[in-house]
Formats: structure tokens, C-alpha cells, sequence
């Protein structure tokens, strides 16, 4: 008996140990999450890689990893966009690569879930833009994820946004329409302030997006046509208001709308 009751108790023991660790392991990821985050407002490549550094040390770790995987995804897709910026082709192209391949990894353990299917896309899309002799070959990728992420989230103000943008960019021969676009964006901006104001299920599972949204939304207004100049004044106020240190809107939106 007491054999039988020490054993009960070192396995009670180890259960606790490995509950105090993933407790531990999810603290790490939110604070490495929300460095990646704010690097990305502020165009900081170091505090990305920073970021992405933290989360590799989580892709093993229990109760974590697929998110550790999506973050690692979202870090990289973040960090792409940057190099961009900077011209960094090769960097950004290698970077999107990786974007992929976490998202990809995320899925392998989540895959009925659609914000990793919307990841997926978001990787894939900076893989085939900045390489053109691989879009055809991550074409198919790329529909069955946005189709798969639509069917799972159809009211995912993420998932809406990478249709939206979809939509905006494609060409009319593709399916593509702006004004079809930018109408899904704002039904996406709707679906983000009602996800503002619900209580979070899971603080680790994303909730990203909703200054984005608005941010990124005033460049789409400025390329209508004719530009939708005074929509686009009232998103890039609304994002700077919830992030004054969203370096995309203060350098190149708020020019525009100086001239």
C-alpha cells in the first residue's frame, strides 16, 4: 500500500512539474508574441529576430508548440515585409520561406483551426509574389488554404482580411475586384471591433489585427479611383490612435495625404 501511495504521489509530483512548465512555456510565448508585435508597428528587424529567436525554443515545448509555430509564422511574415521595405529581396524571399514552413508545421498540429490556414496563405503569397517562378507551384497551396480558412472562420476578421486583400489584388480575369475588396475589408474592420470588445478565449490564440486593419485599409482607399482620400484620413487616424508608433501609416500614408 504505501508503495502503491508513493507512486501516486511522484506521479503526482511529475504532472505538477509539467504543469508548472507549460505554464511557464505559455508566459514565454505571449511575451515573445507581443515583441514580435510591437516590433512589427515600429519596423524593428531586431526586436523580429529577437522574437523569432524566443518562440524557436518553444516548438517542442508542451501545450504550446503549435502557437509557438504560428507566431514563428507571423514573426517571419512579419519580418518579410520589412525586408521589403528595404528592398532586401533575397532576405525577404528567405524570410517568407520560413513563414511557410511554420505555418505548415502549425498546421501538422492544428489543422482544423483557421487562423493556421490563413497563415499559410499569408506565407505563401509572399513566396509567389517575390518569386514569380514559383507561383504556379504554390497556387494550389494557396487556394485550398484561403478556401479551408473561409470554411472554418467565416466570421474570422482575420481570415477576412487575407480574403479581402485577395480579392482587392487579383486582377478581374482572376476574380479580383477592388470594390468587392475593399467591401470585404470593411466587414472584416466590423468583425474586429466586435472581437475587441468580447472577452478572449485563450489569451495565447491570436487576436491580432485590429490596428492593422485600419492601417493597412487606408492604403487600399487611397488606390481606388478616383482615391477615397477622406476614408482614407479617418482609418489612418483610427490606427495611429490605437498604435501612434505604427511607423507604416505615419511614413508612407500620411504623406499622401499631405499632397
Amino acid at each position: 500500500m504505501r508503495l502503491w501511495c508513493s507512486a501516486l504521489v511522484v506521479v503526482a509530483l511529475i504532472a505538477a512539474a509539467e504543469a508548472t512548465k507549460a505554464v511557464g512555456a505559455r508566459a514565454v510565448l505571449i511575451e515573445a508574441r507581443n515583441l514580435a508585435y510591437d516590433a512589427n508597428y515600429r519596423n524593428d528587424q531586431a526586436g523580429l529576430e529577437s522574437a523569432i529567436a524566443t518562440l524557436q525554443t518553444l516548438v517542442d515545448a508542451a501545450g504550446v508548440s503549435a502557437y509557438a509555430h504560428y507566431y514563428l509564422s507571423w514573426a517571419y511574415w512579419a519580418l518579410a515585409a520589412s525586408q521589403v521595405q528595404e528592398k532586401d529581396t533575397p532576405g525577404a524571399l528567405a524570410s517568407g520561406k520560413q513563414a511557410v514552413a511554420h505555418a505548415r508545421s502549425g498546421l501538422a498540429l492544428r489543422g482544423d483551426d483557421p487562423e493556421f490556414h490563413t497563415a499559410l496563405v499569408n506565407g505563401l503569397v509572399v513566396v509567389g509574389f517575390l518569386d514569380g517562378t514559383q507561383f504556379k507551384t504554390v497556387l494550389p497551396e494557396l487556394t485550398a488554404a484561403r478556401v479551408k480558412a473561409i470554411e472554418l472562420g467565416p466570421r474570422n476578421p482575420r481570415v477576412l482580411m487575407m480574403d479581402a486583400g485577395a480579392i482587392f489584388n487579383s486582377p478581374p480575369e482572376a476574380g479580383g475586384s477592388r470594390e468587392r475588396g475593399l467591401a470585404r475589408w470593411e466587414e472584416a474592420l466590423r468583425l474586429f471591433e466586435a472581437e475587441s470588445n468580447a472577452a478572449a478565449a485563450d489569451p495565447i490564440a491570436p487576436s491580432w489585427g485590429h490596428a492593422l486593419a485600419y492601417g493597412w485599409v487606408s492604403g487600399l482607399y487611397l488606390r481606388m479611383t478616383p482615391p477615397q482620400t477622406e476614408n482614407a484620413r479617418r482609418a489612418a487616424d483610427t490606427a495611429l490612435r490605437m498604435r501612434p508608433d505604427f511607423w507604416w501609416v505615419r511614413e508612407q500614408i500620411l504623406p499622401q495625404l499631405r499632397e
